[in-house]
């Protein structure tokens, strides 16, 4: 019965206190760095040809209802249409930018050297990142996260995936991804930034200056986590949480999809600090040892322990649904807690299945 007490403090300490503080902070608690509105350079690097960004994504940045801003687009192809048509849109607005990289078979363009010459293009010295199949929650996305530049250097917001099918499997990867993203803000509002989501991040041209431009250039991802964590310091990091700096990622519905994006993604995590590792091993391991144990103790113990053992059950699942209710609501997700349950029982089973093998398209290393 102990160790089952142990267990429900180290829970209790992840949902009514780390993962709480998403919920309770408030940027404008914190001291302004600059007193006006910096303009916005908005760098998109699009991979190949996509028919939504140019209908869907692309229009709802260049809508954007902010003073000072630009749209600063690198595609990595060689479609001539698909450029061409790039090169339509950018002729009817002046505020957007556009340059071309030409990849081939032979010479692979990484991502980073995509970003560095959308950096180079863009005018402005504050530095805003998204990435094709994502969408702005409505026109004053920049607005909102230009207010991140008042007070930090290094500024994120929420992203929350989009599924077109809404069952119990979509449901259950979204839940993984709202944990990881719970994760991820519980240490950025205490200035322990780890890693920002890869469609709704920023830093200062300045700061990216400073460091030279972007480290680990060996693999093709860890812009938005390994270089972050390089330039983070305790009193440059801003989150902007509001429902107007929400982006949404459109993910597919197939299983074997969405688990190949979560690997390939994922596969920055071994080179995080040993800290960060173990706070997100941490909560997990103790909710699988917490299930066990209570388990056993409710097949095993007297009754008078056994209706301990199930009452602080009762008392965590409570926490937990009232923590991750909140939570949800800054971060911008809805309508989880009928099935709550089910995540937090298989949760584990799931991101242990999503870290038990590497992506079948590991990032591409150079030596």
């Amino acid at each position: 019965m102990a160790v089952i007490v142990v267990l429900f403090f180290v829970q209790l300490y992840y949902y009514a206190i780390a993962y709480y503080r998403v919920y309770s902070f408030r940027l404008t608690r914190r001291r302004k760095q600059i007193d006006q509105e910096p303009p916005i350079s908005i760098i998109v690097a699009i991979r190949g040809e996509s028919e939504s960004f140019l209908t869907d994504e692309l229009p709802t940045l260049l809508r954007q209802q902010y003073k000072h801003f630009e749209v600063v687009v690198v595609y990595i192809g060689s479609d001539i249409q698909y450029y061409e048509e790039l090169q339509r849109i950018r002729n009817n607005y002046s505020y957007m930018r556009l340059t071309r990289m030409g990849g081939n078979e032979r010479i692979y363009i990484t991502t980073k050297q995509a970003l560095n010459v959308g950096i180079k293009s863009a005018q402005y010295e504050a530095l805003l990142f998204t990435v094709p199949g994502a969408i702005p929650s409505g026109d004053r996305w920049v607005e909102f996260m230009a207010k991140g530049f008042e007070y930090g250097r290094v500024v994120l917001g929420p992203s929350i995936p989009h599924f077109e099918v809404d069952n119990l499997k979509s449901y259950l990867m979204r839940m993984v991804e709202f944990q990881r993203l719970r994760n991820a803000m519980s240490r950025a509002v205490v200035d322990k930034l780890y890693s920002a989501p890869r469609s709704n991040y920023g830093f200062t041209r300045q700061l990216y200056n400073s460091t030279r431009g972007y480290n680990h250039l060996g693999i093709d991802i860890g812009d938005n986590d390994l270089y972050l964590q390089d330039v983070a310091t305790k009193n440059n990091t801003a989150v902007v949480l509001s429902p107007h700096a929400m982006v949404t990622e459109e993910r597919s519905a197939m299983w074997s999809e969405w688990v190949e994006h979560m690997r390939y993604y994922g596969s920055t995590f071994e080179s995080f600090t040993p800290a960060t590792k173990c706070f997100v091993r941490r909560e997990r391991g103790s909710r699988v040892l917490y299930f066990l144990t209570t388990i056993v103790a409710i097949a095993v113990l007297p009754l008078e322990l056994k209706l301990g053992a199930i009452v602080l059950a009762l008392l965590r699942y409570l926490i937990v649904l009232w923590s991750s209710h909140r939570t949800a609501r800054r971060l911008g997700e809805r309508g989880i807690a009928l099935r709550y349950w089910i995540y937090d029982l298989a949760g584990p089973i799931i991101e242990w299945m999503v870290g038990s093998s590497e992506s079948n398209n590991t990032p591409k290393i150079w030596r």
